[in-house]
């Protein structure tokens, strides 16, 4: 990492930081009132939902390999996924961190780099597809009751158009052959090189020939797996309805009973949030907008604050403290890692 890129992740950490003790600071005496009223059983089960959304992110990662003829185990999968998905969390970087990691871990399973910008196409049009769907359910929440919010409504609707216009750029990218042999060399040196950075050594440069036929094969496999991409969408739309339901759970434990209406609003919101640039996952910025949202709906500002941190805790801080167990796992587990073992031990036996 560059000195400079450091710097502006720093600063946008910071910030990040500011914002938030900013808006708690400014409502000090409900946050405590609040916080002092949890439910800590409701917590428990926004953090098992939550847990439940990130699963389902592995599982639908898992058939998108399978149908690129890459079953590897669940359990490796799974990891990887929350591994690369909490990374994003952490630096905002556009997702070239969690996709570099993604990259590197699986190519240590023998997964070809091409398969993983294959799968990683098609699991991300199919993620922001599933979004943009909630977004704009959300988007009319706001329209038709949510009162002064404003700017949520803004910020929604900026959110829906980004969403949308990233899907469609995947999915043209991916289906049209003009497009996707201008970006396969682009996308190959780009993961080489952000590989480099997670690795003692840079991903081997495969032959640009061979790279283009296994995303011509790769394309080849996913028209014609249409059936597994099915469940591939399902398990995608599991997890933003776990994710929802977290968020749902975050707020009964502050004694506040969401409709689906204002709830799909609140996460509308916070989603939309996390798409500004620099501010790790939307840190700040989400829970001051789930905040004012909620005060256009009538419910106490300091009240939303303590369950929109509540959500940051169970959604996003925990599951990333456990992915960096996870992360260790995965490196320990590495075929080569394992084979370096064997040679030690028959090296020892050897010697008795």
């Amino acid at each position: 990492m560059s000195a400079r890129r450091g710097l502006v992740l720093s600063l946008g950490a910071a910030a990040a930081l500011a914002i938030l003790a900013a808006l708690v600071g400014a409502r000090l005496d409900e946050v405590r009132k609040a916080g002092e009223s949890v439910s800590w059983l409701w917590v428990g089960g926004g953090l098992l939902c939550a847990l439940a959304s990130h699963a389902m992110v592995g599982l639908a990662l898992s058939e998108t390999l399978a149908v690129l003829g890459h079953s590897l185990g669940g359990p490796s999968v799974l990891g990887i996924a929350l591994v690369s998905t909490t990374s994003n969390y952490l630096l905002s970087t556009g997702g070239v961190t969690g996709f570099a990691l993604k990259a590197h871990l699986l190519h240590k399973r023998r997964v070809p780099v091409a398969t993983t910008i294959t799968a990683s196409a098609v699991t991300s049009a199919i993620l922001y597809a599933v979004l943009a769907v909630i977004l704009a359910q959300g988007l009319a929440a706001l329209l038709l009751g949510g009162g002064g919010a404003r700017v949520a409504v803004l910020e929604s609707a900026l959110g829906l158009l980004g969403l949308l216009a990233v899907a469609g750029f995947l999915l043209t990218a991916f289906f049209s052959r003009s497009v996707r042999g201008r970006l396969s060399h682009r996308l190959f040196r780009m993961t080489n090189r952000a590989a480099f950075s997670l690795s003692s050594k840079e991903i081997p440069p495969e032959d640009f020939a061979e790279f283009e036929v296994q995303l011509t094969q790769g394309l080849a496999r996913i028209r014609a797996g249409k059936g597994r991409l099915t469940a591939t969408i399902l398990y995608t739309c599991l997890d933003w309805g776990f994710a929802m339901a977290s968020l749902w759970m975050c707020f009964r434990a502050v004694r506040v009973t969401l409709p689906l209406g204002r709830l799909s609003a609140a996460f509308t919101t916070g989603q939309a949030a996390t798409l500004i640039p620099v501010l790790p996952g939307g840190l700040g910025a989400a829970e001051g907008s789930i905040a004012a949202l909620m005060g256009g709906f009538g419910i106490a500002a300091g009240t939303a604050l303590v369950a929109a941190m509540l959500f940051r805790l169970v959604y996003y801080v925990i599951p990333s403290l456990l992915s960096v167990l996870v992360l260790w796992g995965l490196k320990v587990s590495e075929p080569e890692v394992l084979r370096d073992a064997a040679d030690m031990d028959r090296g020892l036996s050897r010697r008795k």
